[in-house]
This record gives structure tokens, C-alpha cells and sequence, in this order.
């Protein structure tokens, strides 16, 4: 019985922290919207995923702005 609800807590957390990952979650002509997962709420994973898809146009991303002061979702644009 004990293993069972250990292994659910395991189960649990693990899709909590999949749920978490960094996602593109907009991408139109020249701008990438990027929401940064927690923990992980750093640019650098951000920026990985922007540069990835900036990547598609033979652009590389720079970081434009935050959406908000506590936000975690960053706006890149693609420039050469």
C-alpha cells in the first residue's frame, strides 16, 4: 500500500514538472513569445527556444521585452 502512494507522489510530480517546461507559445513574422517555465523562469532557456525558432527564417532572436514586470513569458524579436 505504501509503495502505491509513493509511486503516485513520484507520478505526480513528475507531470507538474513536465507541465513547467519553457513553451513557444507564439510565433508570427518577426516576434516569438516564449513562456518560461517554474522553476525554470530563466532567460537562457528562453532564449534557447527563440533562437530555435528564429532559427527557421535564418534570424537570430534578441530579446525585446518582459509581457509584464512578474511575468514569465518573454517577447523576442528575429533579426539577421
Amino acid at each position: 500500500m505504501k509503495s502505491t502512494a509513493k509511486f503516485a507522489t513520484i507520478i505526480s510530480v513528475a507531470l507538474a514538472l513536465v507541465s513547467c517546461a519553457a513553451e513557444v507559445t507564439s510565433s508570427g513574422g518577426r516576434t516569438v513569445i516564449v513562456r518560461a517555465g517554474i522553476p525554470d523562469m530563466g532567460l537562457e532557456k528562453a532564449l534557447t527556444l527563440a533562437n530555435a525558432e528564429c532559427a527557421k527564417q535564418g534570424l537570430s532572436a534578441r530579446v525585446q521585452m518582459l509581457t509584464g514586470a512578474t511575468s514569465d513569458r518573454y517577447v523576442f524579436e528575429c533579426v539577421k
